[in-house]
């Protein structure tokens, strides 16, 4: 176990190198509780006010679900809150991940905001929570297992 800990760190810094806009990441001890919310402050650098945020979300290959369901909360610096309510597919209906896959591992960039102003400098904050239900269930699920970490990733818009 802890030969996969490490293991997944280096993918994590690994990752983190590769992009070169800023990340931030949150780990998952034992799936997603239901009650679990991820929070991110993030302030942009001097330079480009337009940027994409982006939700990196990990798993393993034993996460049960095609999709997953995300309620956000994005306070802008400029007094702006947007909520959503999102829902990404992470598999295709053949069961074949979408996401970048690497031995047990897959990873999803799943784009969250487009070419959104923000103020230089400024604190923004982001917090999230996963909303996953069964069929004909009305209960969120208790503990959404196999989704290891959940980053926010910050790219300059072209």
């Amino acid at each position: 176990m802890k030969k996969l800990g490490f293991f997944f760190c280096i993918l994590l810094f690994a990752v983190a190198c590769s992009y070169s806009s800023h990340l931030k990441a949150y780990a998952f001890s034992n799936g997603w509780k239901k009650n679990e919310i991820v929070t991110f402050d993030f302030k942009v650098p001097e330079g480009e006010t337009n940027y994409n945020l982006f939700l990196l979300l990990r798993h393993n290959n034993n996460y049960s679900f095609s999709n997953i369901f995300l309620i956000t909360e994005l306070k802008l610096a400029n007094g702006s809150i947007l909520g959503d309510t999102l829902e990404y597919r992470l598999s295709e209906p053949s069961g074949k991940w979408l996401g970048e896959k690497s031995l047990s591992l897959v990873e999803h960039k799943l784009l969250f905001k487009s070419n959104l102003d923000l103020i230089k400098d400024s604190i923004n904050y982001l917090s999230i929570r996963n909303s996953m239900r069964l069929n004909n269930v009305i209960s969120p699920i208790e503990n959404l297992e196999n989704i290891l970490d959940l980053g926010l990733l910050i790219e300059p818009s072209k």
